[in-house]
Parts: C-alpha cells; structure tokens; sequence
C-alpha cells in the first residue's frame, strides 16, 4: 500500500543551544543540518505534507521539486501560546527539575517548552492533513523531517509502500515495555516506543491525536511534561487495540524493514 507522508519542521533555535545552553554536541543541530537530512527524504516519489513556517518555505518547495507536495505554512513563534506557557510553567518549576535525573536534565523536553510542542503537534499536523485532503493515500505516516540521517536511511527506496493495516496505529518499539511507572520512564528518559515514524489509516489518526492530548494533560495536571515518546507509550496502554506495536533494533529502519518494495 502506497502511504502518504506528513513531516513539519521549524526553526526553533536549536542551533544556537550549545552556546546559549551549554547542551552537549549530540544535541547542537543547526537548520541547515535539518534541512541537508530533509533533502534525502525528499526525494521520495511519496505525496508529502511539510508544515513549516513561511521563511523557510521556498527551500522545502525546491528540495522537493515537481513531486506532490502541499507546504503549508505556520507562524509557529506566535501560535500555541497557552499550550507553551502551560508546559513553561512546569519546567521552571524547581519541583518538577528536582524529580528528573540530574544526568537526564540537559534535554530538551525537560526545559525546552517549543520542542515539546513540535513534538506533540505530529498527530494534530497529521490531522490537519487529512482535513485538508492533501494525503492521498489511505495510508498516512508521520516521519520528522531530519529522518534520514544520510542517504544509506532511504535504503534504495524510491517510493514507500508497505501493506501496514489501515486499521490500526503502527508503532516501532525499541524495548519490550516492562511495567515501568510513567513517572519514572519520564525521570530517566526511558524509551520504550520511538517517535520519529508513526504510521495510521487515515481514520485512525483522529484516535490517536485525542489519546495523546488526553494523556499529555493527565501528565500536566500532575505538574509533569514530556515529549512524545513516553506519551505515545501510554497512549497505547490505554487503549491497546487501536494499537500494533512493531518492535526494532534500531531507530531509523522503516526503509529497510517496512519497504515491501525490497520483499
């Protein structure tokens, strides 16, 4: 089955983060290193969805040149403004830093409150798409837009396909979950389910768009924040036949392991 592909990216300084932040080099990634990732994703004969901001626009319109694209453009810096203070207020708040691992506090979904939204935002974007028509296929996978680390990720692929079932929502386990308390997979930043590729049948991603948020305020009502991976987890624990659950070794493979074009 063909799939439809949904993938945002903004600017939201992350380039600047080991000057102004002092995070260590692994987590220093500029835009152009973004978009240098994008342009292997690019080149797939996919149908594509690119949420970005208007500036940055025209670069994502050249790297996918006359393939089907829809660009839609989002003033990022001035929207979300109550989710974003919300998700502030509890990463300054010096109760919830004392319960994370101090060898942990240097990420980003621990002080960053406009990563945090990036990453919740991939099952509204994916929504949004399919609202506005632009995906295509009854298949529709999310994949962030640095997902192809270099060319060796797109494993020969031209155009992406697998026969995922369009009823439920795929996701790509790094570890068997174990029971572990969510509070305390958030602490130590645990990872159990990845975010960089989620897959659904376009009636699917609805399903998962309103688990996550209900989740995501569960966890903000107790005065606790995350990105998506440990929320994306709960999500499928709390409603686990919406959910397929598909286990890897490593990150980036759906290429490689989910290409029926290689079979």
């Amino acid at each position: 089955m063909n799939i439809s592909i949904v993938t945002a990216f903004f600017d939201i300084g992350r380039g600047r983060w080991r000057d102004e932040h002092a995070v260590p080099d692994y987590l220093h990634r500029t835009t152009d290193t973004y978009f240098e990732r994008f342009a292997h994703l690019a080149k797939l004969e996919n149908d594509m969805t690119v949420f970005t901001s208007e500036d940055l626009a025209p670069a994502v319109r050249a790297l996918r040149g006359d393939r089907k694209t829809s660009v839609v453009t989002i003033d990022f810096e001035n929207s979300f403004g109550k989710l974003r203070q919300r998700i502030s207020e509890i990463q300054n708040d010096p109760e919830y830093k004392y319960k994370i691992n101090h060898s942990q506090i240097h990420n980003p979904e621990y002080w960053n409150a406009d990563y945090v939204i990036v990453n919740a935002m991939k099952s509204k974007f994916a929504c949004m798409a399919i609202e506005m028509e632009t995906t295509h296929n009854e298949l529709v996978a999310w994949l962030d837009f640095g997902y192809c680390r270099d060319q060796s990720t797109l494993n020969g692929c031209t155009k992406w396909s697998y026969p995922f079932d369009p009823q439920k929502i795929h996701l790509f386990t790094i570890q068997e979950f174990d029971g572990t308390n969510h509070y305390q997979i958030i602490s130590n930043n645990l990872v159990y389910v990845t975010g960089p590729c989620i897959v659904a049948g376009q009636k699917r991603w609805s399903d998962l768009h309103r688990l996550f948020f209900k989740t995501m305020n569960q966890l903000m009502d107790d005065g606790w924040i995350d990105d998506d991976q440990s929320i994306l987890l709960q999500s499928s624990i709390a409603e686990p036949e919406k959910f397929e659950l598909h286990p890897i070794q490593e990150w980036f493979v759906a290429f490689k392991e989910f290409n029926e074009n290689l079979h």
